[in-house]
């Protein structure tokens, strides 16, 4: 038997749980490595999540399966698939993959399956953007894109401005790393990034937000690279849109090495930092000694409610359980049916479930139940929600409980 209690107000409480999960990306010869991280092996594949060492999987889909053995053709409708991939079928609907250019999709006929592939992966991205790059590239340059949004944040800073008496980022030199929200959330939080660049295993020097304003301040380093841009500021970070703008031209070493963006050794310098972190840069052309640590705090909000169910007195005192029924009594079945007729028996009995510890005892009869299970619904009556208790909990006529739930949403 269905019973439905509608919450009210006081049955109601809604909170936000917000958290800071802690990443850590470090780049060593043009690979990346998320906390710390290599790529596991499986029975299949060196990787099982099938994406490369510092990156995640979006959806984690084909965890260590054997791609070999996929020979599904979507023209044909034919093969075997041994892989999980999305697919969409040319209808009047007009539904295509975001990837999908129109011209594509009008080679399509009305019928044919339009097929994609997993999985999707994502990690941080490094772009080096070199001098004039505003005035070369003025249609492309991801700098160019994000000239709004830095002279938004400059009343908190002037070093965000995009072109002012510190520098004009159309013309400079830029080192721009990129943090996908999946990582962070909601928004990087404030005074979280820390950034280290190594040579040779050591800390040559360090960025942090101290101040908590987007500034990323050099405060330690080797007494050559503090000599140099101790306090000074080598860029900024936008929190919210999850971008690192680096800036930074004074150099953290005499001594010159292969860094890959030119084609002579150079002094290393923030403008160079992570490079090899998914930016077309080889190994090869990466000095061995060098290698960097991205490190942030993400924000994570998670909405949280809890509810009150109430289980009132004599209330919720029957149960569809068979066992509910006793079968000493005269009719076997509790109903009865034909094609005219559905006709419940009025000779019934409900078993006496009262029991006692002492033998040859025989209490009074008493109407209980025992709760195991609760489920939760919108307001249309759609099932959104189940909850089992660890134990079942005995209802009597005369009890009444209140059941605690917390559900994330």
């Amino acid at each position: 038997m269905s019973n439905y209690f509608k919450f009210k107000n006081n049955d109601k409480i809604v909170n936000y749980i917000t958290s800071y999960p802690y990443y850590n990306f470090s780049v060593y010869g043009a690979k990346v490595y998320l906390n710390s991280q290599d790529s596991y092996s499986g029975s299949f594949t060196d990787k099982i999540g099938e994406v490369p060492s510092g990156h995640v999987s979006l959806y984690e889909m084909n965890v260590d399966r054997d791609f070999s053995a996929h020979t599904y053709d979507s023209v044909t409708d034919t093969g075997i698939k041994s892989k999980i991939f999305p697919f969409i079928t040319k209808d009047s609907a007009l539904s295509s993959f975001g990837t999908v250019t129109t011209n594509s999709w009008n080679q399509f006929s009305y019928g044919d399956i339009i097929t994609g592939s997993y999985p999707l992966s994502s990690s941080i991205v490094r772009e080096f953007f070199n001098s004039n790059h505003g005035s070369l590239n003025p249609s492309g340059s991801h700098m160019l894109a994000l000239k709004n949004t830095l002279n938004y944040y400059t009343p908190i800073s002037n070093h965000y401005a995009f072109s002012s008496s510190l520098g004009d980022k159309a013309v400079q030199k830029i080192n721009l790393i990129s943090v996908p929200s999946i990582f962070f959330g909601k928004k990087i939080k404030k005074g979280s990034v820390k950034l280290n660049y190594y040579l040779s295993g050591a800390i040559v020097a360090t960025l942090e937000d101290v101040y908590k304003n987007g500034t990323l301040v050099q405060t330690a380093g080797s007494e050559y690279a503090q000599s140099q841009g101790s306090g000074s500021v080598a860029g900024v970070v936008l929190y919210n849109e999850g971008f690192m703008v680096i800036t930074g031209a004074w150099g953290l070493s005499p001594t010159t090495y292969a860094f890959g963006d030119v084609g002579t050794p150079e002094t290393p310098k923030w403008l160079n930092f992570a490079i090899g972190c998914n930016d077309g840069v080889t190994d090869a052309n990466i000095t061995p000694s060098a290698s960097f640590e991205v490190n942030f705090r993400g924000t994570s909000v998670t909405p949280n409610m809890t509810l009150f169910a109430h289980a009132n007195k004599n209330e919720l005192n029957y149960s569809n359980n068979p066992t509910y029924i006793d079968k000493k009594t005269k009719s076997q079945t509790p109903f009865s049916f034909s094609s005219s007729s559905f006709i419940e028996q009025n000779d019934m009995n409900i078993k006496n479930t009262i029991s006692s510890s002492f033998s040859t005892y025989s209490g009074s009869f008493k109407k209980q139940t025992f709760i195991s299970k609760m489920g939760i619904y919108d307001s249309n009556k759609n099932l959104i929600a189940i909850v089992n208790l660890a134990r079942p909990v005995r209802k009597k006529e005369s009890d009444e409980y209140t059941f605690k739930i917390n559900l994330d949403i």
